[in-house]
């Protein structure tokens, strides 16, 4: 069966979330019999994460014969439903932050912690015959509107604004920023002409099938300073020894291979707040 996708903004859509937790409230209580219940798991993530994600949970459901549905949103918005009490069994993130900060309240268990990989943080442009340089580009006229995504909610958005900060162009293009949900929304703004340029992860550009967006040069390694992709167990899941396997199919070699391949660079370690 192929891995299920939801796909969330940044904003957090309570309606839907609650129709979800009732359907799993609903599932669960069809039988008394954990045995008899078809294994799941369902798995927040980043959306620059789903297309890799999507790939893991592919392979994880031939394997295991376990249903994986993929809820995707900002890191941001995710976590703060993990908070409301989302039925999540697993929050894939694009930033140690979110991850550390739920474990440390007792929300997702710190024994289970772990880094996958460190994400990129790419300039894209759909103007043809451009500079292939962010800075020069940008002095260019040419660009009306840079698109990232929320940086209150979007590790992504948050490294691209950081990064503009310390290059000192932020006061120049406060004023001419269109901000997605998170960074799929982003990415679409520069797919559809609405902006000439936006910072989005090297992962959703490879994933891509939109054609005239390409990548300028590659930003400083410290453009995307603390865009780890890191995971953990909600303390509620009922399928603990599922999402442990599931966490491992994430950090094996062939896992390494599609880190790699969505331009990821696959990184195993606790983060802070493990034991």
């Amino acid at each position: 069966m192929p891995a299920r996708g939801w796909r969330l903004g940044g904003a957090i859509r309570w309606g839907a979330f609650a129709a979800l937790l009732l359907l799993v409230l609903t599932c669960v209580s069809c039988t008394s019999d954990p045995d008899e219940t078809e294994a799941s798991l369902l798995v927040g993530v980043a959306t620059s994460v789903q297309p890799a994600a999507a790939e893991f949970a592919r392979r994880f459901e031939a394997e295991h014969g376990t249903v994986v549905t993929l809820v995707a949103g900002a890191s941001g918005t995710l976590a703060a439903q993990v908070r409301q009490g989302a039925p999540l069994d697993l929050f894939v993130s694009a930033d140690s932050r979110y991850s550390s900060a739920l474990a440390q309240d007792g929300l997702l268990d710190p024994a289970s912690l772990e880094v996958l990989a460190t994400g990129e943080l790419v300039a894209i442009t759909n103007l043809e015959g451009a500079e292939d340089v962010l800075e020069p580009l940008l002095r260019t006229g040419q660009v009306r509107q840079v698109a990232l995504a929320n940086p209150d909610l979007a590790p992504y958005g948050h490294a691209a604004v950081s990064y503009l900060r310390d290059r000192g162009y932020w006061v120049e293009l406060a004023d001419r920023v269109a901000y997605g949900e998170n960074v799929a929304q982003a990415f679409q703004f520069v797919a559809s002409g609405n902006a000439e340029v936006g910072f989005v992860p090297r992962s959703l550009l490879i994933a891509s099938d939109s054609r005239g967006i390409r990548a300028l040069a590659p930003l400083p390694p410290e453009a995307s300073s603390g865009l780890q992709v890191t995971v953990g167990m909600n303390v509620g899941s009922g399928n603990p020894n599922t999402v442990s396997e599931f966490i491992a199919s994430m950090t094996d070699p062939q896992a390494a291979d599609v880190w790699r391949r969505f331009g990821y660079t696959p990184h195993v370690a606790k983060v802070d707040g493990a034991e």
